[in-house]
Parts: structure tokens; sequence; C-alpha cells
């Protein structure tokens, strides 16, 4: 195949749903290249959580990082970036610059338990996990980031322009376009969904321009619900509640920080408006993450979505910090919401301990259990059968419910009807999804997607070179896609210096090793003649 002198290079850094990281090389005409890296987020499935210790990627050759929304699996190794070198700007929403800091300062807070995670379930190689970053590298973060409004295009490095399009996953997220141009040539345009949902009780999410509809374009798509249709989900939530007002049962729901505590106390007040909590009921909230959080939606809402800022129940009480271990000893039925959604961290861990033991209470998740998690433990348990928290055992007495329906992510069948409003994707990658999901989803888009020409995931296994050869005249597409394996990917000489000197630390730590031995064995002869 003839090449191009106006390309770009699409791939990966994480296989499913955790850690996003998205690199697009661009190649112009003139020999300018730019890399952009769209997300930087910590990996949390068991199975590749060692990734975030990992060093695949030189911050110092990424010229600007995209960020589509505030989830720490998709920021959370932004600090990491920046205390190994990385100076540029960093781009989200303004909403997003604003929830961000306090979520990487929570994050950092963790760096020491998460390494010691892996330093105990991988005995003998604990030396590779150490602490990712402190405090000190989130405050050098924040001071790259830039908010960006919602549809205003911004040109961030020449021939590079973005636009940021609102998306109802959660508050400040978005959809990102990416915009590439050259002299003469047909642009190369670029959409990432993000994680995406078409609705959010907050807010409306408007509909995207025609024009964009029309755009010639390489979509990188999510699939983390891309085996479930609306069909699937059973609307129960509330429901599950009314159920436990009738026993008279003390309720736990274990939210996320951000976006599913803020929904759940939106749904508590309209319950309240309509008076389908009994007044014995009283509702607590704790989690300081959670609860930051929830005031800064208050705020951003006063203007973003003035109707929907007043979210709150009414005469909501905060839980003391202090006085957790005296929960059962406050006055009333109780509904607690706290952090984590997965109850393994957070306030929930003392929570959880309190209530599973007994018989007349509920524990109610609302978001995804993954393995090796107190939600997934809770979940796979038996009534009855006993549970290992930290160092005691507890027996399953309490109620276990959960739900979907609080998902903030498209379902397969939206995300169908979203794809098929656009007229002219030339390339669609499947990314975010287990390993099953996007495969099923890809073949489910080349059945009922009649106008999308290639479909391919998106994963560590491949890079994809995309050589536009149209001029701007051309009515049809000259785009040529090329799939290679990753290992084959072209780097820029910034690389290659970059592996030299990481070859060149590890022959030294080598060398340093020898001579320590060498010295240790010396010492210990001389010791013995004595």
């Amino acid at each position: 195949m003839k090449s191009s002198d106006f390309k770009a290079y699409l791939s990966a850094y994480h296989n499913e749903v955790t850690g996003s990281r998205i690199l697009l090389g661009i190649s112009f005409p003139d020999g300018k290249e730019y890399r952009l890296l769209i997300d930087c987020g910590y990996f949390q499935e068991v199975q590749y959580r060692y990734l975030n210790y990992v060093d695949d990627l030189d911050p110092t050759t990424i010229d600007a990082i995209l960020i589509t929304h505030n989830h720490i699996d998709h920021t959370g190794l932004l600090p990491k970036m920046v205390k190994q070198g990385y100076r540029n700007p960093i781009y989200m929403t303004e909403i997003t610059k604003e929830l961000l800091p306090r979520f990487l300062m929570d994050s950092a807070d963790q760096q020491e338990d998460n390494a010691k995670y892996l330093q105990d379930k991988f005995p003998g190689d604990e030396w590779k996990f150490n602490v990712l970053y402190h405090r000190e590298n989130v405050d050098r973060t924040i001071k790259l980031c830039r908010g960006v409004k919602y549809q205003k295009t911004l040109e961030i490095l020449p021939g590079v322009k973005v636009t940021f399009f609102v998306n109802g996953h959660i508050l400040g997220a978005s959809m990102i376009l990416v915009q590439c141009t050259a002299y003469s040539r047909k642009p190369l345009n670029f959409l990432f969904t993000g994680d995406y949902r078409l609705k959010n009780p907050f807010y409306k999410v408007p509909e995207l321009p025609n024009w964009l509809k029309k755009m010639e374009l390489i979509m990188v798509h999510e699939s983390t619900y891309g085996t479930t249709d609306s069909s699937n989900i059973k609307v129960c939530f509330k429901r599950h509640l009314l159920e436990g007002f009738e026993r008279g049962q003390d309720i736990l729901i274990g939210a996320f920080a951000q976006a599913r505590m803020q929904e759940i106390l939106f749904e508590l007040k309209k319950m309240q408006d309509e008076g389908l909590i009994p007044e014995e009921y009283k509702i607590y909230v704790d989690g300081p993450l959670g609860i930051k959080t929830n005031l800064a939606y208050e705020e951003i809402l006063k203007t973003f979505s003035p109707e929907n800022s007043n979210f709150m129940p009414k005469d909501i009480q905060i839980v003391d910090p202090r006085s957790r271990d005296n929960f059962f000893s406050l006055e009333g039925k109780k509904i607690l919401i706290t952090t984590s959604g997965m109850l393994s961290n957070g306030p929930a861990k003392n929570y959880v301990p309190m209530f599973i033991e007994r018989e007349n209470a509920m524990i109610h998740l609302t978001g995804y259990a993954a393995e090796e998690t107190l939600a997934r433990n809770l979940l796979d348990a038996k009534r009855a059968e006993t549970i290992q928290i930290g160092s005691k055992p507890y027996q399953k007495r309490a109620v276990i419910k959960t739900t979907r329906e609080k998902t903030s992510h498209a379902t397969r069948d939206e995300m169908l009807g979203f794809i098929n409003q656009f007229t002219n994707i030339v390339f669609l990658a499947v990314n975010h999804g287990a390993s099953e999901v996007e495969s099923d989803f890809e073949e489910t888009i080349l059945s009922q997607c009649p106008r999308i020409q290639r479909v391919d995931i998106l994963n560590r296994d491949y890079v994809y070179c995309i050589y536009q050869f149209g001029n701007e005249e051309d009515k049809f597409s000259n785009v040529i896609v090329k799939r290679m394996p990753a290992k084959m990917q072209v780097l820029s000489p910034k690389d290659r210096n970059y592996r030299k000197q990481k070859q060149k630390q590890k022959r030294k730590s080598r060398h340093e090793e020898r001579v320590m031995k060498k010295a240790a064995k010396r010492k210990l002869k001389q010791k013995n003649q004595f």
C-alpha cells in the first residue's frame, strides 16, 4: 500500500473496562507530529491492577491530555504522569475541572493501601509495587488542568481542534471531537464517546448537532453494556425500599461518591415529596468525599441546571465520623447512604459489620460489584453463611438487594440508536468493555448498523494506522485503516531515547546490585576469618 504523509495512529493501553488510556498520534504533511492521550485512568480490575505500576508510556512525549469525565478509572494516573515528567495542558470541561481535585486527593491518600494490597498478593515481587504518587503530585496536576466550555471549539495545537459535547454519564462528562486539519487535505476527525449515557436525572442531554452527525468520522465507542438491552434491566430500587419500609428494616445503601450518591439522594427527595417514606425513618449520609461532592453538585447545578439544584432530602443528617460505632443508638428507623459503592472502602467498612448480622436490615447495592470486593462477597454468600470482613467472621443475616437501573452507561439498544444517527463513520473502534462483551457488540454493530464501513476492537493488542489520501474537494472517503500488532507501533525518537534511558537505568541497577552482593560476600568472608 502506498503511504500517506497525513496519517494517525490509534492505540489503547487498557484491555477491558477500567484504566482507560487511548493514544492518538497524528503525523502531518509538513512533518509535524503530535501525540494526544485521551483519558489517563487507574486500573481497578483485579487482573489488571498491576498495570498501574508498569511504565509503558513516556509522559514527556505527550503533547496534550484530554479527559472525558471525572471517574478515577479515567483520571487516576494523571498524577503519576506528572510525577514522571508530563508538563503540558490537561483539557476537560469546566465542571470536571471543578470536581477533579478532591477525587485525585482521595486517590493519593489510598495509594499506600493499594500498593500494600499488591505486595501481599504477589509475595516476592513486592519491590514492583510502590506508592504511585502523593498529594504534592496532585497539586502539580491541578495546575495543568484547563477547563473548556461545552460546544466551544478550541485549537489546542496547530492543526488540532477539540470540541467537548454534553454527555449524560455524570455531571461534567463529555464526548470529545478531535479534528486534525492540513492544508488542502480532507481532515481526519475522531469522536471519543468516553463512558456515556443519553440522559441524566439532573439535566437534559442536548441533541448532537447535524453537522457532527454528517461528518466523516473515526469513532471510538464504549461497550460496557454492549450485551444488555433496556428491557433486560429491572427497575426495582424504589420497590425494594418500599418493601423495606413495610417490614421496618434499617437500610444501608452503598453509593459511589460522584453521581450515584447524588442520584440516590434525589430519588429519596422525590419519594419524600410523594409521602412514600414513613415519618419514623431518618435519612443519614456518610462519606467525606461524597458529602463534599453533594455540596459541589448543589453549587454547579445552580447555573447548569437550576431546576434540580435542590436535590437533597429534607432533614437529612450527616453522621459524625466519631459516632459511627454508635450509629444504631440514634433515634428512629434509618436509611444510610454511604461510600463506597462496592463497600470495600470508606465508611462502608464500618457499617457493613453493623448491618450484616441484623435480620431486620437491608444492604442495597446500586452499582457494579467487582471481584474480591465486599459487595461481591455479600452477593455470592448464601443466607446465614459466614463472611470474613477484615480479621473477623460475620454471619450473613441481613437481606442483600441490588439493582442495575442506576447504571450511568447506555444500554445496547441505546448505543445502536446513537451510532445509527451518524451517516459517515468510516471506522468504529469498540472499546471499554469486558472482552466477550466487546466481541459481541462488534458483531451486533456489523449486523444492525448498515452504514458502518468497518468495526474492530481497540485494546492493548493492536495499533491502527489510519491514512488519509483525500483532498478537500473529494466527495468520497479516502481513509484507509490498517491494523498492526501493538509491538510494531511506530515510535518517535523521544520514545526510543526514553527506552534507551530505561535500559541504561536497568543495567546500572543490575551493576549496582552485583557490586553490593560482592561487597556483602567480602564482608562475610572477612568476618569468618576472625
